[in-house]
């Protein structure tokens, strides 16, 4: 039959050392009974079992969130960069001397949220932050033309490139992107393109007619 000491405190017989049970004995604390902890204890005692998250450091512990140098539960940090786009011109399409013409990116190679329009070239990102936006155009054996790109939106130009191109036979190319803000509710953005060759010219092919976009990681 088991003994039971009741005492309400325990202190060594001599010096500050006090030492419960010898090698190898397991002392339990029934369940039902707290153990408190004033003083201190070292961490490398803890040799089995899991420690709590909430005993490791202040805020909530989710999988949202990682515990900093300060014992504390933030949000994760980054982000998602969605959404994003990537589109190109599958055939020529005509531009009309000396007019702005909105190009149609009609084939998408990825569009993560459905924010682009193949038939119109408008992308209305429905995620409000900021974008990176990617223009690359080019001409189909001009002659004698100025030409230039716009990425514009709404009705607003926020970036443009040009060149000028004398004589014949040529494939003027243009690159142009941009940071801008959207909104995430009607902030539209497209790409127009000018030509003044003197009549209506095609735009080069498919490898050099895209458009593409994506959110900046806050």
């Amino acid at each position: 039959m088991a003994s039971v000491l009741k005492v309400d405190k325990l202190d060594p017989q001599s010096g500050t050392a006090l030492e419960i049970g010898s090698s190898g004995d397991t002392i339990t604390i029934p369940s039902g009974a707290t153990f408190t902890q004033s003083g201190t204890m070292n961490a490398s005692a803890i040799t089995a079992g899991t420690v709590a998250t909430a005993r490791l450091g202040t805020g909530t512990a989710s999988s949202s969130t990682v515990l900093y140098g300060d014992q504390t539960y933030k949000a994760e940090p980054g982000g998602v960069n969605t959404p994003y786009f990537e589109a190109y011109r599958s055939s020529s399409q005509s531009i009309a001397n000396a007019t702005e013409t909105t190009l149609v990116f009609d084939t998408e190679i990825v569009d993560t949220d459905g924010d682009y329009d193949n038939t119109t070239g408008i992308f209305t990102p429905q995620t409000a932050g900021y974008y990176l936006l990617i223009g690359n155009v080019a001409g189909d054996q001009w002659t004698n033309v100025r030409f230039y790109m716009k990425i514009i939106k709404g009705s607003t130009t926020i970036a443009t490139s040009e060149q000028k191109a004398t004589g014949g036979g040529y494939f003027p190319a243009l690159s142009c992107s941009v940071i801008a803000y959207a909104d995430g509710s009607t902030d539209a953005f497209k790409v127009d393109v000018y030509q003044n060759a003197g009549s209506a010219q095609n735009m080069g092919g498919a490898e050099f007619i895209n458009f593409g976009a994506f959110k900046l990681i806050a």
